[in-house]
C-alpha cells in the first residue's frame, strides 16, 4: 500500500534544493565546505535530485578556482517505512573528472597548468583510464538515513529527517500529471 509512495508522479522528478538540512552526510559536509570557502576557492553552482523508480541521485554541480568545474553524483536507494517517511540508503558517490576551462586560468598560472598537464599524460595508460570516468566509492550499508514528507505537491517537497531538520526543493520539470493537463486544448471562446 505504501510502496506507491515513492513512484507517485507528484514525487518522481526533477528537484533543485532550495534549502538543505545537516541530516544528510553528504550535504552536511557540502554545507561545511562552501560556507567557509571564499567563493574564488569553491563555488557550490547547484544541488538538484532526480527521483525516479525508488531510487535518487543527488547531484552537486561544483566550481573551484573560477576555472575547473566538476559534477559530484550521490546515489541512493529509496523505500517506503510508512505513510509518509521513506528510508534513504546510500548506494555510492561518484566524482566525476573535472574540466579545466583554460580561458579563465591566470597567466601566471597557465606555465604549471601546462606541466601539470604534461606530468598526467605520462601516467600509466591504466591510470588515466581509471581517473577518466571519474572516481567511484562504494556507499553501500555505509550510511543511511529516514526522512519524513511534510509537504508534496506538484511545485515544492519539504522534508524533515528524524532530527526535524528540513530540506526545501522546487521542482526543475513538470510533474507528468501536470504535463498531461498543459497539453490539453481547450475550445477558442469569443
Amino acid at each position: 500500500m505504501y510502496a506507491q509512495l515513492c513512484r507517485s508522479p507528484f514525487l518522481e522528478g526533477r528537484w533543485n534544493f532550495e534549502w538543505f538540512g545537516a541530516g544528510s552526510p553528504g550535504l552536511f559536509a557540502a554545507r561545511i565546505l562552501f560556507e567557509r570557502s571564499p567563493a574564488t576557492l569553491a563555488n557550490l553552482l547547484a544541488l538538484d535530485m532526480l527521483i525516479k523508480d525508488g531510487n535518487a541521485n543527488v547531484t552537486a554541480n561544483l566550481n573551484f578556482f573560477n576555472s575547473i568545474d566538476s559534477k559530484f553524483l550521490l546515489r541512493a536507494k529509496l523505500s517506503v517505512e510508512g505513510p509518509t517517511r521513506l528510508k534513504e540508503e546510500y548506494v555510492e558517490g561518484l566524482l566525476e573528472t573535472p574540466t579545466v576551462s583554460e580561458q579563465a586560468i591566470p597567466e601566471q598560472l597557465k606555465a604549471a597548468f601546462g606541466q601539470a598537464t604534461g606530468a598526467l599524460q605520462q601516467l600509466p595508460a591504466s591510470v588515466r583510464d581509471a581517473f577518466a570516468n571519474g572516481v567511484t566509492v562504494p556507499l553501500s550499508g555505509t550510511f543511511q538515513r529516514l526522512f519524513m514528507i511534510s509537504y508534496l505537491d506538484e511545485e515544492i517537497l519539504i522534508t524533515r529527517d528524524s532530527m526535524g531538520a528540513a530540506d526545501v526543493l522546487t521542482r526543475l520539470d513538470p510533474a507528468p500529471g501536470q504535463i498531461a493537463a498543459d497539453s490539453v486544448i481547450t475550445e477558442y471562446e469569443s
